[in-house]
């Protein structure tokens, strides 16, 4: 079944009893991809085949962000040259930044633009800043220069206009693991080091196949550990070995995950968890969508991960069920 362009989906979604129409050319491409057939008892228009109804099925679940196709904006005006060539060069990425000179995206040499550009498309609406927890109120990218990342707006824009299937971002949460790399102790000079980074601190098996599982599902700069000291924290921050477990004085709670969760954006996210109840209780107050998809005990966990690490099948259905459970949580007003 080829996939809709976001005009076709925009044409099945307008549907009336499953007839549909709209201009030739259009008609044409979804009559040649048997989506739809001509009507038989309307001269002029089609209506929707059983692969027409079941490809607007898919469309709805990938694009969950708005609570149909008909309900997205009309053809958005084209931007001039170098904010347009931001949004798709955003839309791009993983992790959907519009880099600018204070990114790292700057500093390991990645396309970036300058701040008059940034100031525009954050203003045309098309990306946004996200909240810290130190924030005293709502702030703007003016008053922060904070990075900016694409809005469901921007990512509409790169659809229609650069014609990249473009949807929220997938982020994958896993647990951290009691077992960790030893310390390395103090340096020459006799300070502390800064340890290593998160993503090669845990040692243990179970800790292991959660990550293996998570390099399946999404790109690296979307995965996080649940840290039970440190809260969310990326693969490559550096961590000196820690003995803090969830329900320990010093360990992370829900309302501080709350801080990281909203800095991460992941209310504009489809988010799943692999690790234990303990640490999945922590994040569902401020990630209502949160995905966890691994049932049982700790075998039973590994085996989840393993086979989602070799059956892209089963990674698809945990991300169209992410995607759902967002639709769920956050209807589209």
């Amino acid at each position: 079944m080829a996939p809709l362009s976001p005009t076709g989906a925009r044409i099945l979604a307008a549907h009336v009893g499953g007839a549909v129409s709209g201009h030739d050319a259009a008609m044409a491409r979804l009559e040649a991809h048997r989506l739809v057939e001509p009507h038989p008892s309307a001269h002029g228009t089609h209506r929707m085949t059983k692969d027409g109804w079941e490809a607007l099925e898919e469309w709805r679940l990938q694009h969950a962000e708005a609570s149909a196709p008909a309900s997205a904006p009309g053809i958005l005006p084209k931007l001039p040259g170098r904010q347009h060539e931001a949004v798709l060069t955003a839309a791009r990425r993983p992790d959907q930044l519009v880099a600018g000179r204070d990114d790292e995206a700057y500093r390991r040499g990645e396309p970036w633009f300058l701040g008059t550009t940034l100031r525009a498309v954050h203003r045309a609406g098309y990306a946004g800043i996200r909240p810290q927890p130190w924030d005293d109120g709502p702030v703007t990218w003016e008053d922060t220069r904070r990075s900016l990342y694409l809005t469901p707006a921007g990512r509409e824009y790169a659809r229609q206009r650069g014609g990249i299937d473009v949807r929220r971002r997938r982020v994958v949460i896993i647990a951290c693991g009691s077992e960790k790399r030893p310390d390395p102790g103090p340096t020459e000079y006799g300070t502390l080091g800064a340890g290593c980074p998160a993503g090669e601190l845990y040692t243990g098996q179970y800790h292991r196949s959660l990550r293996l599982a998570a390099d399946s599902l999404t790109d690296q700069s979307l995965i996080r550990v649940l840290s039970a000291l440190h809260g969310l924290v990326e693969l490559t921050r550096r961590l000196r070995p820690y003995d803090v477990t969830i329900g320990h004085e010093r360990a992370v709670t829900a309302d501080k995950l709350a801080g990281h969760t909203a800095a991460l954006g992941l209310n504009d996210a489809d988010v799943i968890f692999l690790g234990g109840q303990e640490y999945a209780k922590l994040l569902a107050p401020s990630v209502p969508h949160l995905l966890t998809p691994l049932t049982g005990g700790m075998g039973g966990h590994r085996g989840l991960c393993r086979q989602a690490s070799e059956d892209a099948a089963l990674r698809n259905a945990w991300w169209k069920q992410a995607s759902h459970l967002h639709a769920l949580r956050h209807p589209a007003p």
